[in-house]
């Protein structure tokens, strides 16, 4: 996926360094996302990058990348973009989306069982689960994403106000996606959106993080801008031509 991203980048802006990230391939992509973004911290680290550096991270690595960049106070990152990153998490399984919603719920309610434990949470997997039916196992067991949008009842509040002073300083948070996604549901999750317990969309703006991450600041200076796609499927928005043009292109540092 990246080096086709950087590869249009570089004939499109001559003479721009680039580097694609190959952490985690294929089966590995299941450990924990916590380990990955701490991982993720020290690669980037070693590269010496100077900036202005621009951060692309596509589908689960673009909710890694948000994560670790809340964690890295002194990061030099100054744009940041999303391609159908799962920020709010993910439900609902792909190849029955279209069942019954009795059968959606069994699915739903296993699903549960399994992630929001101990052991469950050491699964990539699990880490981006998010029933909206459980939202107090949730909060409890997925330390990981409830943490990241300073959900989880045991976050100190100065951990989030670290968080949030991580995202503050970036010039622009790029959030791409569309409703044909058809692989992370909602799509709205993209845009920081997400059901509520009724499965009704709560946009970004009013989900309770919203000025404690500091996605209000960044969306009152223009910082924070969304591009929706339609008719992209969820591994097509790391290679599509038109996304590229319209959704990245203009947003490169």
């Amino acid at each position: 996926y990246g080096e086709n991203m950087a590869s249009k980048i570089r004939r499109d802006y001559p003479g721009t360094y680039t580097h694609s990230i190959q952490l985690y391939p294929d089966k590995l992509s299941f450990v924990s996302l916590k380990t990955q973004s701490e991982h993720l911290i020290k690669y980037i680290k070693n590269l010496h990058l100077e900036g202005p550096v621009t951060f692309i991270g596509h589908s689960q690595g673009a909710l890694t990348g948000r994560h670790a960049l809340q964690n890295w106070s002194d990061h030099n990152i100054t744009t940041f973009i999303s391609l159908a990153g799962p920020h709010m998490g993910v439900t609902k399984v792909p190849s029955i989306k279209g069942g019954s919603n009795a059968y959606q719920n069994l699915i739903n309610d296993t699903i549960a069982e399994i992630c929001y434990n101990e052991a469950g949470q050491e699964f990539s997997v699990c880490n981006l689960w998010n029933d909206p039916t459980k939202q107090k196992a949730y909060r409890k067991h997925n330390k990981f994403l409830s943490g990241s949008l300073c959900q989880d009842k045991i976050s100190k509040r100065n951990d989030c106000d670290g968080q949030s002073d991580s995202l503050k300083k970036l010039d622009k948070l790029v959030l791409i996606g569309g409703p044909q996604d058809g692989t992370v549901f909602p799509f709205e999750t993209t845009l920081f959106g997400y059901y509520d317990k009724n499965w009704s969309i709560v946009s970004r703006a009013n989900q309770t993080f919203y000025q404690k991450l500091g996605l209000k600041k960044l969306d009152k200076d223009g910082r924070l801008v969304e591009c929706i796609k339609t008719n992209v499927e969820h591994v097509q928005f790391a290679f599509d031509n038109e996304v590229y043009k319209d959704c990245v292109m203009p947003h490169i540092s």
